[in-house]
């Protein structure tokens, strides 16, 4: 398991990597509601699995040695997210030595119904 799952966003979240490659998965817990009402995920818990994703799938293809930092992200949320785990796939689209873009793709029951889409640039510093 990353370093990067182990850290307290992700134990918050209840983030980890599946079997899956480049799929991650976070467990839902009621303290992730952001509408109580209609039972729906809070944005920040989507873009957070967004963000920490891409992350992850960056470090799997960089040393432990060379810090990481987000310099920006956009996130299109696409449907109402409902009370259930939340799954993310990650392509990296571009890797080179200083940065990795990465798209990431949120959804919950199926894969081909996408409730959030994102991409993150992380500048890798050496």
């Amino acid at each position: 398991m990353s370093a990067l799952f182990k850290t307290n966003i992700s134990g918050w979240l209840k983030a980890e990597p599946t079997e899956r490659p480049s799929v991650y998965k976070t467990t839902f817990a009621e303290r992730h509601l952001g509408n109580i009402w209609i039972r729906s995920l809070h944005g920040g818990v989507t873009g957070s699995m967004i963000e920490l994703s891409a992350e992850a799938e960056t470090r799997l293809h960089t040393s432990d040695s060379e810090e990481l930092k987000i310099v920006s992200s956009s996130i299109d949320y696409l449907r109402i997210s409902k009370d259930v785990d939340l799954f993310a796939r990650t392509d990296i689209e571009r890797l080179s030595k200083r940065l990795s873009v990465v798209n990431v793709t949120c959804w919950q029951d199926d894969e081909d119904i996408p409730i959030a889409r994102g991409i993150v640039t992380i500048r890798i510093m050496r």
